[in-house]
């Protein structure tokens, strides 16, 4: 049986084919304007807005090298074209050896979730591993000056698609309307301050099932949400105009609690 939310996904594809919906070609037209001075370095949420800072694609080093110097990850702020590394320089990407779990309460089989995502991103397209934490300034290793990264909290990504667009975080904000288009999800860009209410989310591009589908919208009411990448487009409705948000990929966060 087709899920009510997968015929919404479909419907509105069909919307905005048939009225001319219009998609961001480029995320960064979302993030035009936001310097690096207002992302925050650190990784504990203190407010709505910081609940969107210091998330990183995480990828596995593949090269090989004596340890700690080779076969630990790679960080890469979303969103962002630079990241600040440990020693407070920016770079495109930034090298750890070690990870510190100790914030992030997952089991050894959670964490292999996480480990795994991270080595398909060092041989795919897309973004399939996400962690949320800071950079520490020293480890146990025989080269403490590279640091660690404390997780705090661990995303994968449901599926094979290939993550393009901006990354938001979306939660059900409890607004109920009489008629659509109703912005009853609001969407936080992730390392920015950014935050808007938009109407639906499309997820034809994502290439999930119906059953994931229905997962993940029943997600969005969960205190976490959420992490999705997309670009935004014009739902027209009602004589009603709102946004919307295409979902070509989509991460749930690890967890050892049962939701």
């Amino acid at each position: 049986m087709r899920s009510i939310f997968s015929v919404t996904a479909r419907i509105s594809a069909s919307v905005c084919a048939v009225a001319g919906c219009t998609t961001a070609a480029d995320p960064q037209g979302e993030l035009g304007g936001v310097s690096p001075s207002q992302v925050a370095i650190r990784g504990k949420a203190g407010s709505v807005l910081d609940d969107a800072h210091t998330y990183y694609e995480v990828t596995a080093d593949l090269r090989k090298c004596a340890s700690p110097l080779c076969g630990g990850w790679f960080l890469k702020r979303l969103n962002r074209d630079t990241t600040i590394c440990v020693d407070g320089q920016e770079a495109e990407t930034c090298y750890t050896p070690v990870f510190d779990w100790s914030e992030a309460n997952l089991s050894e089989e959670q964490q292999s979730k996480l480990l795994d995502a991270a080595s398909k991103d060092a041989t795919s397209s897309g973004v399939y591993g996400i962690v949320r934490g800071e950079l520490a300034p020293t480890n146990t290793t025989p080269r403490p000056e590279l640091g660690r990264f404390v997780i705090s909290e661990a995303w994968v990504a449901e599926g094979d698609g290939v993550s393009k667009g901006a990354f938001v975080r979306v939660k059900d904000n409890g607004l109920r309307c009489f008629a659509a288009p109703c912005p009853n999800l609001t969407e936080t860009t992730l390392n920015t301050p950014r935050s808007t209410n938009i109407a639906e989310l499309d997820w034809t591009p994502s290439g999930l099932s119906d059953r994931e589908i229905e997962a993940f919208t029943q997600l969005l009411s969960s205190p976490d949400g959420i992490l999705v990448a997309g670009y935004r487009y014009m739902v027209q409705e009602h004589e009603q105009t709102a946004e919307g948000r295409t979902v070509t990929a989509a991460y749930h966060r690890l967890s050892d609690v049962a939701p």
